[in-house]
């Protein structure tokens, strides 16, 4: 859960402006043909590790909904946390050169403010009852009446899928977000720059 909850503040979606600053020591010698030239292959090796990070990131809270079997609030949870993970925004802030195969790059990230007490409003239930209804022939009030492992077996599959995609579609109408920072290290071995997203600053 430690990961990822880390990973909250390095998932990202997939693509950023290159609007940034770019810093270089007084003591670095180093022409501006090559800065050039190391910004686009951070810039991509940073976009890289976004991409696996997210990727792994909604895999391990796959991987632990699993574990919890067939726990309703697990999946409930796991289903918004992999949402939250999607729509995430970053944008490079500066990078600093420190030598010819050094730098700090500084990010920020842009991340929807949760609300998980009003997440889902009495109209957003009105809709999954409705949509469950629609889609099964059955209203939710009749789940009452049914043994808990018909529930889980032949009808939760359903009502998570109804719910993930309302929690969906309600992250993505998020107009309020949460910002912050982030420094991570870029270090040139072998004529590749590298960067470790859990090197934070």
């Amino acid at each position: 859960m430690k990961k990822i909850l880390i990973l909250f503040l390095l998932t990202a979606s997939l693509g950023f402006s290159a609007n940034y600053k770019v810093e270089v020591k007084p003591n670095v010698k180093i022409q501006q043909s090559e800065i050039e030239k190391n910004n686009l292959e951070i810039e991509k090796v940073f976009l890289e590790n976004i991409k696996r990070d997210t990727l792994e990131g909604i895999k391990e809270v796959d991987n632990q909904i699993a574990e919890q079997k067939d726990e309703l609030g697990a999946r409930f949870f796991g289903e918004i946390l992999k949402e939250y993970m999607r729509n995430v925004e970053y944008r490079i802030k500066e990078i600093n050169y420190n030598s010819n195969s050094s730098a700090d790059l500084k990010f920020v990230l842009k991340a929807p403010k949760l609300n998980f007490n009003s997440l889902l409003g009495a109209e957003d239930q009105e809709k999954i009852n409705k949509t469950f209804e629609q889609k099964t022939g059955k209203s939710i009030e009749y789940l009452s009446n049914v043994s808990g492992e018909d529930f889980q077996k032949k009808w939760m599959p359903t009502l998570i899928d109804i719910i993930s995609k309302t929690v969906s579609d309600k992250i993505k109408d998020i107009k309020e977000f949460d910002e912050k920072e982030g420094t991570v290290e870029a270090t040139k071995i072998n004529g590749k720059w590298n960067i470790i997203m859990n090197n934070l600053k």
